[in-house]
């Protein structure tokens, strides 16, 4: 065993498992003939020394970092030229990293922090992409002639200290593949066809040309989604399309299309959304009127359609996520991830939605959505009674939050959050109310931009605006997974108001939909000990302290943005009364 400061190089086959699967033979063997033409003898040109192979990758250690890195830059170049005559889902390519730092080398194997860095490096990688550290970067030089991408500081997996990384370009092309920031984030994109009028007469094609321009444009408002504008959709008029084809013509992962039919009074609309990479149907609706109003009928498809397809890709897309390999996700896989795992409310997944938030942004610091969903991490800790330090939280949430905000001054989730703890946290509701101005200005349609303004009003009295709100935010997403969240204001709204009977009815709803989310369970059981409902009170304090034994009504009622001293009052007394600790 010897200890020695050495350049580390790990290599892996991107897809290697795919390949093997769909060609065993020809990849098995072409990798072979690669690795004795091209790798094994760069490597030995190089005066590396192989120390592991580790199936289809390699570990190998250079006593020059400058050795090790015009070996990767060379294998890889090597290695393109050879499969580009290929077909591209039958190509063999490397993904590189290379680290400078301390190993321990044995007789078949090398272990320690410079290897484990090299190896995390290597899965960011792209297929026939090298990733360098910041040390390695450092070492190089002028000695590297090829560009460079700085990614920053990234949290690597496992490793306690951010490293900083370098993108190299190997391919000879000075934008690279894949290097801007923003196409480290996939967006969802979707693509609008013209409803197809069933109708012999071809005077009733307006309705439906009107529906389309409506759905384009409320799709439109919501920040998170890539609408296509109807112009580019128009060629499609009349004609029976492939969904691939259209993915493909327009670069789109989604496709919303539908049929309009007229008889007699009633109006019979279908629409449905398909997947553009499998073709399948993941929404289908027909929906029938009397056609007494045809632009308030229109109004009211819209809305649902809307409602209806925002959740349902968000949907898919996380389910897409969760199936990924590690090495093959980018940042909007990384936050779809955390989206699922944080709202589940289970404190050990809570975790882990927080470092994977972290690993979104370390891929895309100019990722504003990221950001916000950070501040949400933070400050839901604070709300389920987990925080070591909820000053810290607190700090810690509005300061993410205005990160997501300067990274983009329009995005409605940012703004609306930040909006949000400014008054929860802080008790700043002229500054949230403001800033859910500019939320709901910035997309109209946007549910959250709505539902997260709801909770401040009801703080400052206004529990019927506040409800307005909740309602507002629920017509634009019926079918939302975190209707809960909208249930949860309506409870409250309705609590502010005195109105404690349908308070206890929609924290009940509140409830049955995410059963650990405590800032429904300490309203609803407030409004149950309120109607004197002693033992039902008691079952919902039950369930604050399942998820926070340390809940304390005292304390809860003190720091609840209440304005007015006497609701703050009244809210112990009931919570008090549900048996909850003082």
């Amino acid at each position: 065993m010897e200890r020695r400061l050495a350049a580390v190089l790990v290599t892996d086959v991107a897809g290697y498992t795919r390949l093997t699967e769909a060609y065993e033979f020809e990849t098995h063997a072409r990798l072979m003939q690669l690795r004795r033409e091209l790798v094994d003898p760069a490597i030995s040109g190089h005066r590396g020394h192989i120390v592991k192979r580790t199936g289809d990758g390699l570990i190998v250690i250079f006593s020059s970092v400058n050795d090790a890195v015009e070996c990767a830059v060379g294998m890889q170049q090597a290695i393109q030229r050879e499969e580009a005559l290929r077909p591209v889902d039958q190509r063999i390519r490397f993904r590189m990293g290379i680290n400078v730092g301390d190993v321990v080398v044995e007789a078949e194997d090398v272990y320690g922090n410079g290897v484990n860095v090299a190896a995390r490096l290597q899965d960011l990688a792209e297929p026939g992409g090298l990733m360098i550290s910041g040390a390695v970067r450092e070492e190089v030089g002028t000695n590297l002639e090829l560009p460079t991408v700085d990614l920053g500081n990234l949290a690597l997996k496992n490793i306690q200290t951010p490293v900083r990384a370098f993108r190299v370009i190997t391919n000879g092309d000075p934008g690279g593949p894949r290097l801007v920031r923003s196409s480290l984030r996939r967006q969802p994109s979707i693509a609008v066809l013209p409803f197809r009028t069933l109708d012999p007469d071809p005077e009733q094609s307006y309705f439906g040309d009107g529906l389309v321009e409506d759905i384009v444009g409320a799709l439109a408002g919501l920040k998170d989604l890539l609408v296509i504008s109807r112009s580019s959709t128009l060629v499609y008029r009349g004609r029976e399309v492939e969904v691939r084809r259209v993915g493909s013509d327009l670069d789109v992962r989604y496709v919303l299309s539908g049929s309009v039919r007229r008889r007699g009074s009633r109006l019979r609309i279908a629409a449905e959304l398909a997947d553009t990479e499998t073709g399948l149907v993941q929404w289908a609706q027909t929906f029938s009127f009397e056609t007494e109003d045809l632009f308030d009928i229109q109004d009211r498809i819209v809305v649902e359609i809307v409602g209806v397809v925002a959740p349902r890709v968000r949907e898919v897309e996380i389910q897409q996520a969760f199936l990924k390999r590690p090495e093959s996700m980018d940042a909007y896989d990384y936050f779809l991830q955390a989206l699922a795992l944080l709202w589940r409310l289970d404190e050990s997944e809570f975790s882990r939605a927080g470092a994977l938030v972290q690993r979104a942004i370390a891929l895309d610091d100019s990722y504003a959505t990221a950001y916000a969903l950070a501040a949400e991490w933070h400050g839901l800790r604070i709300g389920q009674g987990w925080s070591p330090d909820a000053n810290a939280d607190s700090r810690e949430s509005v300061r993410l939050a205005e990160a997501a905000v300067a990274r983009d001054g329009s995005n409605p989730w940012a703004l609306s959050l930040l909006g949000h703890y400014k008054s929860y946290l802080f008790r700043d509701y002229d500054a949230a109310l403001s800033l859910f101005d500019r939320a709901t200005t910035a997309s109209p349609s946007n549910s959250w931009a709505w539902g997260r303004s709801a909770p401040t009003y009801s703080y400052i009295g206004d529990g019927q605006s506040a409800i307005e709100r909740a309602e507002r935010a629920l017509s634009l997403s019926p079918q939302d997974p975190l209707a809960f969240f909208y249930h949860t204001s309506l409870c409250v709204g309705h609590y502010t108001c005195g109105m404690y009977e349908e308070a206890a009815q929609w924290g009940e709803i509140a409830m049955r939909e995410s059963p650990r989310y405590t800032a429904a369970a300490i309203p609803l059981a407030a409004a149950l000990a309120a109607l004197g409902k002693v033992d039902d009170s008691r079952e919902a304090a039950r369930k604050v302290l399942e998820v926070n034994p340390s809940f304390r009504a005292s304390v809860h009622a003190a720091r609840y943005p209440y304005r007015d001293a006497e609701r703050r009052t009244r809210l112990e007394q009931h919570l008090l009364a549900a048996g909850l600790p003082a």
